[in-house]
């Protein structure tokens, strides 16, 4: 996948999530799924981690369990900071974004 393909789907996940939890919940299976698509084609064991999340999130949405809701997004969004380091200077600034998006959601639930 191209770094052009990834940052727009780092564009539209971002968006997805600034109107908040219930409004990005439509569309998060679709997503999710994308995502782990994507994470899983990249060889990397730690992506491969963040891939395993995210169908842990599915699986809790699916279920509607707030508090592995909660968990599993506050488990992203640390493992999406750690991989900001390391990420293409493209997308470094997005993923950060992202990760602290990610924390303040599942600390919001918690709330």
């Amino acid at each position: 996948m191209s770094a052009s393909t990834s940052t727009s789907q780092l564009d539209a996940t971002l968006q997805a999530l600034q109107g908040g939890l219930s409004q990005a919940a439509p569309a998060a299976g679709g997503n999710i799924d994308s995502w782990v698509s994507t994470l899983n084609g990249a060889g990397s064991p730690a992506l491969s981690a963040i891939a395993d999340e995210l169908n842990n999130l599915k699986t809790a949405i699916g279920g509607g369990d707030a508090s592995k809701i909660s968990q599993s997004l506050s488990t992203l969004g640390e493992h999406t900071t750690k991989a900001a380091a390391s990420a293409t200077d493209d997308a470094k600034d997005k993923l950060k974004q992202l990760g602290q998006t990610l924390s303040d959601a599942g600390k919001s639930l918690k709330a």
